[in-house]
């Protein structure tokens, strides 16, 4: 009986045949990828309220530049966000509105189950101011301090206990109905403003109450109001009441970190010409030269 010969073609089609179905088994399997595919990565940012217009941003061009890898954003209050990281939370780069928050909160503490210190270094890289925000149109034409003790204004204002805004916005006004000569205001705004001490109000619950008409004018950071300027009105004060001489923004990869490299990145352009441009479009100038504390990482010295 003869034996049956295939034809040279039908070899290599078999052949073929079987490589492709071995690709794509291989495809199939977890953390195989075809030639010239690239792994997805993210990076885990936690920033400040006040920096969530910038942010985006950033976010925006670094996601442009570095194809592959994409930024998710966490916003919130500083502090409680800082409280995540020591109890383990993933997360890349920590960017909050005070220095201090990584100082007293973060370095030398140890993060929950590890022995891993939960920051080492920072850098200061932006600044902020406290402003007034009123509707669209200011229709009462609030336009100093003094302005928000009228009778038909309803005043919003920060009120978390760990929400550096509020004692910001409390020294604020302070300073502002001083500058005014009208001292004796300040305490009654702040006693006018609707507290519910269950209900906290964050920068973002202040922006929302101006924007849907529930509230007439509130106080709250230069950046974050930029980011509603379409929706808003903002009245900005003099360098010498607006604490722009102390409100500092830093930024840190914490030891909850899973993605080191690319988080290394994003501080670098956080820190380059274009990043220090974004900040600066969007309320809040960049710190140049950036300020280094702790063990900073050689490559980015």
């Amino acid at each position: 009986m003869r034996s049956r010969r295939l034809h040279p073609k039908s070899k290599f089609s078999s052949l073929g045949f079987l490589f492709r179905s071995a690709l794509i088994g291989a495809w199939g399997l977890p953390g195989v990828f075809p030639i010239g595919q690239a792994t997805a990565a993210s990076v885990e940012v936690f920033h400040a309220d006040s920096l969530a217009g910038p942010m985006q941003e950033l976010k925006k061009a670094f996601e442009g530049k570095h194809q592959g890898i994409t930024i998710n954003l966490t916003s919130g209050v500083s502090r409680q966000l800082a409280e995540r990281i020591l109890k383990g939370d993933t997360c890349d780069v920590f960017a909050p509105s005070a220095p201090a928050v990584v100082e007293e909160d973060l370095i030398n503490k140890r993060i929950a189950g590890t022995g891993k210190e939960a920051a080492s270094w920072y850098v200061i890289f932006s600044a902020n101011e406290m402003v007034v925000i009123t509707a669209k149109g200011n229709p009462l034409k609030i336009l100093q301090i003094a302005d928000l003790v009228n009778p038909e204004v309803k005043f919003v204002r920060v009120t978390g206990e760990k929400d550096l805004a509020t004692n910001r916005t409390i020294e604020f006004l302070n300073k502002a109905a001083a500058l005014e000569r009208k001292p004796e205001l300040a305490q009654k705004i702040i006693d006018g403003a609707a507290v519910d001490p269950s209900k906290p109000t964050s920068v973002p619950d202040t922006i929302r109450a101006v924007k849907e008409g529930k509230a007439n004018a509130g106080v709250v950071y230069h950046s974050a109001a930029v980011a509603a300027r379409n929706e808003l009105d903002i009245i900005r004060f003099p360098a010498s009441v607006n604490l722009s001489d102390s409100i500092r923004n830093a930024g840190t990869v914490p030891g909850t970190a899973k993605n080191g490299k690319d988080a290394m990145d994003f501080v670098k352009f956080l820190l380059s010409a274009e990043g220090q441009n974004i900040l600066r479009e969007t309320g809040q100038p960049p710190v140049v030269p950036a300020i280094w504390k702790g063990n900073v990482p050689a490559e980015l010295k």
